[in-house]
């Protein structure tokens, strides 16, 4: 699922630079939803450093314009000469985004910097054959909800996921309602949400499905990142208490399916349970748990 962005940007007129006016996009692939959804935090200049991608695409310094899709230029060495940090007002979440130019200064644009790989284009197949020996199992790869669950359960960059489902005893991991929590939307259970369209999805009762999201307050757990797992859960555990979804409530959801979409971003921003085969420049929304009664929930996507 596409989730499309609302917000209001805020343009910072930068000038000296060289890069902000270097590549030409086409009218035809100008998005006013798209350039109004981000504000911007940061722009700077930045060194020279080699990348190469075939993922995601090249867009001017606000996302207003696309100008092409990189798998356009496999081959192709991007250099970097400025960085970017914008602020996705509706999703709550930020991303840096490097701007690039092609070797010959012919092409060039803005690229989400976690879709691009170190290193010159020749490498590309090395580090792809590499790479595809032992893939991480994630949200948007996993082939079943037991492959999902097996991660969560034993790597480490899902110690949070782990850990938060432990706060839903009895509860069945669903990897279809994990993916479905982390494109949808859904604002948390201290609000009415319609669920109804779910029911094109198989789902028959939507009106029992419950919700629960940490909303602005995400940033105070993913700045959290250095403190003990036994923190942060106390800390998640109070606020899901607060919402009204306290031990007893919790371990009345005993047998109902769960979507759990916690993971923090990594080091460099990206987020590990982004959809790689839509989601060219988005990032899923962060900390959700999404909760189906077996009665709603009974004839699809249960593996």
């Amino acid at each position: 699922m596409k989730l499309y962005l609302k917000g209001v940007m805020i343009a910072t007129a930068i000038v000296g630079w060289g890069w902000h006016s270097s590549i030409v996009g086409e009218a035809s692939n100008y998005s006013a939803r798209r350039a109004n959804s981000v504000r911007l935090v940061w722009r700077h200049s930045m060194g020279r450093h080699a990348y190469h991608t075939v993922k995601g695409a090249r867009y001017s310094k606000h996302l207003g314009v696309k100008y092409s899709t990189n798998d356009d230029l496999p081959d192709v060495t991007w250099y970097t000469d400025a960085h970017e940090k914008l602020y996705n007002k509706a999703k709550r979440t930020s991303a840096i985004y490097y701007h690039v130019k092609s070797g010959d200064g012919q092409h060039g644009g803005w690229i989400w910097r976690g879709y691009l790989t170190a290193g010159q284009a020749a490498e590309v197949a090395g580090t792809t054959s590499q790479q595809s020996d032992n893939p991480k199992v994630v949200l948007f790869n996993a082939k079943s909800s037991a492959e999902y669950q097996h991660a969560i359960e034993t790597q480490d960059y899902y110690a949070l996921a782990k850990n938060v489902w432990a706060l839903f005893p009895g509860t069945k991991l669903n990897l279809w309602l994990s993916q479905f929590t982390a494109y949808s939307g859904i604002i948390g259970s201290q609000n009415k949400h319609n669920f109804d369209g779910l029911k094109s999805e198989g789902v028959s009762s939507p009106g029992e499905i419950v919700s629960w999201d940490l909303g602005n307050r995400w940033k105070e757990l993913q700045d959290s990142k250095s403190r003990s797992m036994s923190e942060r859960i106390k800390w998640l555990t109070e606020k899901l208490n607060q919402s009204g979804l306290s031990k007893v409530k919790r371990e009345q959801f005993k047998d109902w399916y769960i979507g759990l979409n916690f993971v923090d971003d990594e080091n460099d921003g990206s987020n590990i349970n982004y959809n790689s085969l839509v989601d060219s420049d988005e990032h899923p929304f962060h900390y959700e748990i999404i909760l189906a009664p077996p009665t709603s929930f009974q004839t699809l996507h249960k593996e």
